[in-house]
């Protein structure tokens, strides 16, 4: 008996192409990877597993959409008589439809809506290693959905397979393998074909995202802007209670580590006379949402762009591997940081408003300050950035402003 046998429609794989035109319509994931209404193109199921038989069933189902070439959509469909599915029949959007397991009417619907549905997949993307009480679905509307089980675990399935291997993906198993630990490490990868269906890895629910820990750090800063002619300096005010600046120093070293080790991972190449120096895979998108604060410290993430959102949507992580000087990820959260200091002073009132952007762009220069000198104090980085600091610092000035002229 052929997988697709097991779907619980008539004409198995057949039977559902009527019924994923309007489930993927309803879908914001599905209209932006295709940039269109998903009923307006051919849509084609042409890989079915069946991960749990019986009820409540769990497939899933990769869909071919459109031509010259096909978007490839992963699709997880779930079923159970109709009195039982009310996770399902609770969240909008959820249902496809109605079909026939041979024992009677089941509902069809978005395995992702099943919360026991859920635990199984976690089994199916880890190959039975992993298994999990609890899992909470975390919204968003990008080309994943993000699961989080027993407050442990994180995975990300794809709802876009693209014809690479994931960027993500890549990293986190080069990283892990040269023994960089300033990540979360990743605990499964599920793939079918040569496709991506989910990256599974660890979750630290303790974790403080960089901007978060920036921000408190201005509030501390700013509160001291005094209204009139603002005359008094950041290092005039003397450091806020929150001062960062110990903080990116140790940012700056976990960056150096991250840039050794991506070297170690993936090579070195030989600058030429428009990119001179040594040129490594870099993180690409490096920013305070990209970084995490722990007890042990600073965590990376966020490698590889989401290819339905971004300046690159629809080819972001399909390209070849982005190789660069390791100063343009410098150059990325120092950029960063001027943006989270620009939207603090914004909101000031408009009295201390004006002593407030001296004082952001005063914690700016301290805080790119303290990130550089930790960045240069690790052993070995001098392998790959210039050792002199007014060279590191007129290179990342340089890519600060091509950031700048780039975005417009």
């Amino acid at each position: 008996m052929t997988p697709d046998a097991w779907l619980p429609l008539a004409g198995g794989a057949d039977g559902l192409s009527g019924l994923l035109g309007p489930f993927l319509d309803r879908q914001a994931w599905a209209r932006s990877s295709l940039g269109t209404s998903p009923s307006r193109v051919a849509l084609r199921p042409v890989d079915v597993a069946v991960l749990r038989q019986g009820r409540p069933g769990l497939a899933s189902v990769v869909v071919e959409a459109g031509e010259d070439p096909p978007t490839r959509l992963h699709v997880l469909l779930g079923w159970r008589e109709t009195p039982q599915a009310t996770a399902a029949l609770a969240r909008p959007g959820a249902v496809l439809g109605t079909g026939s397991d041979g024992s009677g009417e089941v509902l069809v619907y978005d395995a992702l809506a099943d919360p026991e549905l859920c635990l199984e997949l976690l089994e199916a993307a880890s190959g039975g290693a992993e298994h999990a009480e609890r899992a909470r679905l975390v919204e968003s509307l990008v080309s994943h959905a993000s699961l989080v089980y027993d407050e442990r675990l994180f995975m990300k399935c794809y709802r876009v397979i693209e014809p690479r291997p994931r960027p993500e993906i890549e990293m986190l198993a080069g990283l892990d393998r040269v023994g960089f630990n300033h990540i979360l490490a990743p605990v499964a990868r599920w793939s079918r074909d040569g496709g991506d269906l989910a990256l599974v890895r660890e979750f630290v629910p303790s974790a403080v995202e960089g901007r978060a820990l920036a921000l408190t750090s201005l509030r501390d800063l700013l509160a001291r802007a005094t209204p009139g002619q603002p005359t008094t300096s950041f290092e005039e005010v003397g450091r806020a209670g929150g001062d960062l600046g110990d903080e990116m120093r140790r940012l700056g070293h976990a960056t150096a580590e991250l840039h050794l080790a991506l070297a170690d991972a993936f090579g070195v190449r030989e600058g030429g006379a428009r990119v001179p120096g040594p040129r490594i895979r870099t993180h690409g998108d490096y920013h305070l949402r990209r970084v995490m604060r722990v007890d042990a410290g600073w965590l990376v993430a966020g490698f590889g762009d989401d290819p339905l959102i971004g300046a690159q949507a629809g080819a972001a992580s399909q390209g070849e591997p982005r190789m660069g000087v390791p100063l343009e990820d410098v150059a990325d959260l120092f950029i960063s940081l001027e943006q989270v200091a620009d939207e603090a002073a914004l909101v000031q009132p408009p009295g201390t408003m004006a002593h407030a952007r001296v004082l952001a762009d005063g914690w700016v220069r301290h805080n790119r300050r303290s990130f550089l000198r930790g960045y240069l104090e690790i052993p070995g980085i001098g392998r790959l950035v210039p050792a002199g600091r007014e060279e590191v610092d007129s290179i990342v000035a340089s890519k600060v402003l091509d950031r700048r002229a780039a975005a417009g």
